[in-house]
């Protein structure tokens, strides 16, 4: 095997564990929110949090959803035209 293929390749893993270590870190700070969420707040620092109002809620709820329905439209008229061409 190449030594530049065995650098690229040892780099990318590297990258995985990287990812898989924030991801356990993230899912810690998660749980550990449902029972001292003050500590986790002073852990994460004030600096990348955003406070969202009922309204701004709501109405991201009400995007998500539409969005799900478009691709569950999507999906039928797709079913729909791999029936009529088969047929």
């Amino acid at each position: 095997m190449d030594p530049v293929q065995k650098i690229w390749m040892y780099e990318n893993w590297i990258a995985d564990q990287n990812d898989q270590v924030d991801l356990a870190k993230n899912h810690a700070y998660l749980l550990a929110s449902f029972s001292h969420p003050d500590a986790v707040k002073q852990i994460l620092g004030d600096g990348n949090t955003h406070i969202s109002t009922d309204e701004e809620f709501e109405e991201t709820s009400k995007m998500v959803l539409e969005a799900n329905r478009k691709v569950e439209d999507n999906k039928k008229i797709r079913k729909r035209k791999n029936r009529k061409l088969k047929g």
